[in-house]
């Protein structure tokens, strides 16, 4: 169990912070040995290696770390979906960039060659896979201010809703829809959709019954998860 503190501060945000710095780095570090020959000093082999494990570790804990914190606040899905593929993409990096040091201590071979272009397509998926965990981490925690400081949509006090009210709410910023008779408020789940925003967006403002059924027939998830946005019902 990962603590959800350390020395005070928030451990997800901290930890995040470290991968978002050395996994990139390890990743450039080993695109540089490998493209570069006369960069292949030991001294530079131990930095990179070292910050490449020291990533990974802390690429690990921010996963879980993420996991313990969805537990007590908010976290996205999309956000903690690319934190875990941040650490296996990392995890990857390590076991390939260990492979390549010790045959670049080898007689040069096709091994050598095949696992540098490993190396460097994974170093560019890390490095891709950084950048989108932590901006979907900022992006959902800049939402979750803005929706604090901005005025809450003013929503009738009525549980029917009309349709046309709902027509007046149909855009990504503010997304009424309705499902199945019952109207729901969903401009906080686009963010969160684990299938993306499109879907979501396309159903903002109309009745949205017959896509949403035909797309999610009749599983329980998905009916579950709009429970929790739901405002009213249609009359």
């Amino acid at each position: 169990m990962i603590p959800e503190f350390i020395f005070g501060i928030p451990a997800h945000p901290l930890l995040v912070h470290a991968v978002v710095v050395l996994l990139p780095l390890g990743a450039i570090g080993m695109i540089a040995m490998i493209l570069i020959p006369p960069f292949r000093g030991k001294v530079q082999k131990y930095f990179v290696g070292g910050t490449l494990i020291v990533a990974t570790g802390s690429a690990f804990l921010a996963k879980e770390s993420g996991e313990t914190l969805r537990k007590v606040d908010s976290v996205s899905e999309y956000h903690q979906e690319w934190g875990s593929r941040t650490f296996y993409a990392s995890l990857a990096l390590v076991v390939l960039s260990a492979l390549w040091l010790w045959l670049d201590t080898k007689p040069k071979s096709i091994y050598s060659t095949i696992t540098g272009i490993l190396v460097v397509l994974v170093s560019l998926a890390a490095i891709s896979a950084t950048i989108l965990a932590g901006h979907s981490g900022a992006k959902s925690v800049w939402l979750e201010d803005t929706d604090m400081a901005a005025p809450m949509a003013v929503i009738p006090p009525e549980s029917t809703i009309s349709l046309s009210e709902v027509a007046l709410h149909a855009t990504p910023d503010d997304c009424w829809s309705v499902v199945n008779g019952n109207v729901y408020e969903l401009t906080q789940w686009i963010n969160e959709h684990p299938g993306g925003s499109g879907p979501v967006e396309s159903m903002c403002g109309v009745d949205a019954s017959t896509p949403f059924n035909n797309q999610h027939n009749v599983q329980g998830e998905p009916e579950a998860a709009l429970a929790d946005f739901q405002i009213g019902t249609v009359g």
